[in-house]
């Protein structure tokens, strides 16, 4: 399973990438619920396929420039974990960012059910119970997901 799923998150990585709403839902379970790192300031949890939309839309429309680099991914047995560069320049500031984060993925049945972004890894590794030094990456390092 764990290749499998490290390639399906790879894939929602180049959808976001691309800003293709398409592929992204093709990756995504109709029961999808998302949490975006930006929830945490204000945003919204996205429920389904409408929502994965949604958020997509919002992130294309509040970023002229956006794309994430994969710094590692690993399996966690029905989830992933990956750590991640996002890389944008704000719509309306201009402002350049570059913001590390994870990315946390629940799989079942190859679709993505429930996708957590968080702004601090040690967030996400504190909720998953599981220490870095004990993890093991599955992809290289540094990959760009489109």
């Amino acid at each position: 399973m764990s290749g499998q799923d490290a390639y399906l998150q790879r894939r929602l990585n180049a959808a976001f990438n691309a800003r293709d709403p398409d592929a992204l839902i093709a990756v995504c379970d109709p029961t999808i619920e998302v949490h975006s790192v930006f929830t945490a300031v204000g945003g919204a949890t996205y429920q389904g396929h409408e929502g994965a939309r949604r958020w997509l839309g919002e992130i294309v429309e509040a970023w002229s420039e956006f794309h994430v680099v994969v710094e590692a991914t690993f399996d966690l047995g029905e989830q992933t974990l990956a750590f991640v560069v996002l890389h944008g320049r704000g719509s309306v500031s201009g402002a350049e960012v570059v913001m590390p984060y994870a990315q946390v993925m629940r799989w079942r049945e190859g679709r993505c059910v429930w996708f957590k972004a968080y702004a601090h890894r040690e967030d996400a590794l504190s909720d998953l119970e599981v220490s870095e030094d004990t993890l093991e990456p599955i992809l290289p390092v540094n990959v760009r997901t489109d």
